[in-house]
């Protein structure tokens, strides 16, 4: 199985609800075909250029694993739904996968603490 990341672009007009609708839905049909690793709402941001009329877009990153028809049948679903304006989907490579891996790590780790007390600007 592969690991792929597809960013897609939904109408600024959508309430929070329809948003959720249309993640659950393509959510749905990543985990018939897949594994669904993430999926991040990166919000209303303005587009390079104009898309369908609209300048503005609500971006969603969908990170899975999976083989190639899961791929088509994603693409299919994007086409048929009014509400995508815009997408991409691609295949992570070796290195791709291992950065993924590190940045998620980091995250994992606790974070350093200052250390206590040292008095800090503007105190008493």
């Amino acid at each position: 199985m592969n690991t792929y990341e597809s960013i897609f672009i939904l109408k600024p007009t959508l309430n929070e609800e329809d948003v959720q609708k249309v993640i659950g839905k393509l959510e749905g049909i990543v985990k018939q075909g897949g594994e669904l690793i993430a999926t991040e709402n990166w919000g209303k941001k303005r587009l390079a250029y104009e898309v369908m009329k609209e300048k503005k877009g609500i971006y969603i990153l969908l990170r899975f694993r999976g083989k190639g028809d899961l791929i088509t049948e994603l693409e299919k679903n994007y086409r048929f739904d009014d509400n995508v304006i815009k997408f991409l989907t691609v295949k992570l490579d070796k290195k791709g996968v291992e950065l993924l891996k590190k940045r998620e790590m980091e995250s994992r780790a606790p974070q350093k603490e200052s250390p206590k007390g040292e008095e800090t600007e503007g105190g008493l």
